[in-house]
């Protein structure tokens, strides 16, 4: 099996991987290491704390974060790293924020205006509440990657931008995404009622995702595992839940390839399931 041991050729194994969809113009992985060990504060944080000890390569990336392979003490980590508030659009922020608890009323006066300050205390939070979710969720027994810092809420500011947490894949590369694999029809509908049994966990926790597809799930060795929760809300304190609870079940339906399954009955599903264990 290969193994993750030299930097330029693990790269050089992730740029030639399509399903990798490597993404242009983020900086690369030299570009944040340093000889004395990282240029963002949080993964310096990290590295002083004895977490993360090498950055290997880029997972993925998207408009909101970059995901490196990193090394630590227990072997090959994931780490997420935040786009500078700055450059980072926090667009239709608002529909997940509802109801969300902020201490000092300054602060929040300062995101409601989007000032510079705001922008930087939004990200905080918003990278915060990941942390908590993913606590939240992995504690209830979902599959999801484990955080690696917290729970305490002073550790997890610790780690700035950068939410880390147990890679899921091998020494072979990193699961793939529900949407970038072939399966097979008995597979398809397998991986597909996992997921609507987890929309329902998720529901009886009184969680929505919120952004609930086949490019949020990892489909590993037959799992599904639910990913990117930063946006997740809480049903009895967003007004938009029933809402977002909508869109997730339409954003499955439409994104698992060989299914085909009507997004009403989907919903009506996972509520009476959702009701049944109440």
């Amino acid at each position: 099996m290969k193994r993750y041991t030299d930097l330029s050729d693990t790269a050089e194994s992730f740029s030639k991987r399509k399903d990798r969809r490597k993404p242009k113009g983020r900086r690369s992985v030299n570009q944040l290491q340093t000889k004395d060990g990282f240029d963002d504060a949080g993964l310096q944080g990290l590295f002083e704390q004895g977490l993360v000890t090498e950055l290997l390569g880029e997972l993925k990336s998207g408009k909101e974060a970059t995901v490196y392979l990193a090394r630590g003490p227990r072997g090959l980590v994931a780490a997420k790293l935040y786009r500078d508030a700055a450059v980072r659009s926090f667009k239709n922020d608002h529909l997940y924020r509802d109801g969300r608890f902020i201490g000092d009323a300054r602060v929040k006066k300062a995101i409601d205006q989007r000032s510079k300050t705001g922008v930087s205390a939004q990200q905080a939070l918003w990278i915060m509440h990941e942390y908590g979710q993913l606590w939240a969720l992995y504690n209830a027994g979902v599959p999801v990657p484990k955080p690696l810092v917290g729970p305490g809420a002073d550790d997890c500011a610790k780690a700035g931008r950068v939410v880390l947490m147990d890679f899921i894949g091998d020494d072979e590369g990193a699961a793939p995404r529900l949407a970038d694999v072939r399966l097979s029809p008995a597979e398809a509908e397998d991986a597909f009622n996992q997921s609507v049994a987890l929309l329902t966990q998720l529901l009886k926790l009184g969680k929505v995702h919120g952004d609930f597809s086949a490019y949020n799930l990892l489909w590993w060795h037959g799992e599904v595992i639910i990913i990117d929760v930063p946006q997740m809300v809480e049903v009895e304190e967003n007004r938009s839940a029933g809402e977002l609870l909508e869109r997730d079940v339409v954003s499955l339906c439409r994104s698992v390839k060989g299914i085909r399954a009507d997004p009403r009955e989907v919903l009506e599903r996972v509520l009476r399931d959702a009701r049944r264990s109440l």
